[in-house]
């Protein structure tokens, strides 16, 4: 793989990862300049021109096409593509739409981030909603399995967890919960346009997105995925006049939902937004899945040899290859008492944790050269 092209869109496109060694990226993504450009440029149109009906009903053309381009990131369709605010909203959409039998329950991981829980919660009661144990930040499939019988419903998971970056074994779940007739809802928000997602091949039903991390978008505003095999078992609970087949004839009052998943926009959509994600999806597409994935995980291996080679520091897992991601926490001595503030104030943007961790978030914009600066900065310390 020619890595190149990793480095030429790091000094084009990401002035900020420049500034800073900038390992942050599952607290904040950065912004590509091809997407601040695009978002600036809708505002200040906006901002001259104003908005009439027919640039209104050109935003719409734009969000039916970028379905399309959304839907190629992750081997859909785009009528399996709808947008909303976060991916809690989304994952809403699911849990508070599909019919679930009496006593059903639902797994899912005490790693997990809180709106994959809570949401669960809120529709069959904690009681319902069992949690497989992690052990160092590392949870095997089978733990998920054991705790499955045959009122289970549902196994709801951040695709990669971003207490700990672990990387679930998606295809295995997948495969088990097909057989078996149980849901796979996923957040891919800590992987999107890192790891390779194929919902076709790993049998995901439903799939939820924010784009403010890995996506390097701003808040209010992702994607998500119902696949078509589901779709009409999913009872929209909000509707509004966007979600309905001809949303542009308002001549009388005729409530026939989309054929697709749009059928569950409800209103306008962050159209701003909607242009800085246009902009981050395509700079993936152009890098390539398979090299995006391969040169973020050869950083991954790079910062575990370097930590390797540390007496002060040491992993959480540390995991197996195939259950890396781009998200890794390193251990340090709690005594150091390092916070985000003097990892900043030294260049350095990661997120460092009360419990004596620094989690550290590495994407395509990053080098080895972040990787070297972290470690020495961190071997200073000691």
């Amino acid at each position: 793989m020619n890595t190149s092209k990793f480095e030429k869109i790091r000094l084009e496109q990401y002035p900020l990862a420049q500034k800073y060694t900038y390992l942050d990226t599952s607290t904040t993504g950065v912004f590509a300049t091809r997407s601040r450009d695009a978002m600036v440029d809708f505002l200040d149109n906006r901002y001259s021109e104003g908005m009439d009906m027919y640039d209104f009903v050109d935003n719409w053309k734009h969000a039916d096409a970028l379905r399309e381009t959304a839907a190629k990131v992750i081997n859909a369709e785009g009528s399996e593509i709808f947008f909303s605010a976060s991916s809690s909203e989304m994952l809403n959409v699911f849990t508070n739409g599909i019919e679930l039998k009496e006593n059903a329950n639902i797994i899912t991981t005490d790693l997990a981030f809180p709106s994959t829980v809570y949401n669960w919660f809120n529709r069959v009661g904690e009681e319902n909603v069992r949690l497989a144990k992690s052990e160092d930040g590392q949870l095997p499939a089978e733990r998920l399995f054991e705790l499955v019988d045959e009122n289970t419903a549902v196994i709801a998971l951040c695709m990669v967890e971003n207490t700990s970056g672990w990387y679930h074994d998606i295809k295995t779940i997948g495969e088990f919960c097909k057989s078996r007739g149980i849901y796979l809802v996923l957040d891919a928000t800590q992987c999107i346009c890192a790891m390779k997602i194929d919902v076709k091949e790993t049998n995901i039903d439903f799939l939820a997105v924010s784009s403010y991390k890995w996506l390097g978008g701003v808040f209010g505003v992702g994607f998500s995925y119902v696949s078509n095999r589901i779709l009409d078992k999913i009872s929209p609970k909000y509707v509004g006049w966007t979600g309905n087949k001809n949303r542009t004839d308002h001549s009388r009052y005729n409530l026939e939902l989309s054929d697709g998943a749009n059928r569950f926009e409800t209103g306008s959509l962050n159209w701003v937004g909607l242009r800085g994600l246009e902009q981050s999806l395509n700079i993936y597409l152009e890098l390539g899945k398979e090299d995006v994935e391969e040169y973020i995980l050869s950083l991954v291996d790079y910062l575990y040899e370097k930590v390797s080679e540390s007496k002060a520091l040491d992993l959480v897992g540390p995991f197996p290859k195939e259950r890396r991601s781009g998200i890794v926490y390193i251990k340090f001595p709690i005594e150091w008492k390092l916070n985000d503030r003097i990892l900043r104030k030294n260049g350095i943007r990661a997120h460092a944790t009360n419990s004596g961790t620094i989690r550290v978030g590495i994407h395509f914009f990053n080098n080895k050269e972040d990787i070297d600066k972290l470690t020495e900065f961190l071997e200073s310390m000691s």
